[in-house]
């Protein structure tokens, strides 16, 4: 899915979520159909990807799952994304549990 770059936040309190992908790094990877990008998925960050971060926007359903980097993962203010990064659901009855 590709939407607004726009409005992100991270959503607090994910630490210890898990799903049956064994991180959620594998849980985009597993439900993107891509391989793992190589930078950060935020605007103006050029660290390199390490992990799946939760992030939710009030323009979009749910909260999703972009490839970001522990840096940009404690981010407390608002963001946008880099142009064309797909999110993944971190609704798990959508993607690896259905």
């Amino acid at each position: 899915m590709s939407v607004t770059c726009h409005g992100w936040k991270n959503k607090v309190g994910t630490k210890n979520r898990e799903c049956k992908c064994g991180s959620w790094k594998e849980h985009w990877i597993n439900n993107s159909g891509k391989t793992w990008p190589e930078k950060c998925s935020i605007s103006g960050c050029n660290n390199t990807a390490t992990l799946g971060a939760h992030i939710y926007n009030s323009n979009v359903s749910g909260e999703q799952i972009v490839p970001a980097c522990a840096e940009c993962n404690k981010k407390t203010e608002e963001f946008s994304l880099k142009s064309g990064v797909t999110l993944v659901s971190a609704n798990k009855q959508k993607t690896c549990e259905k």
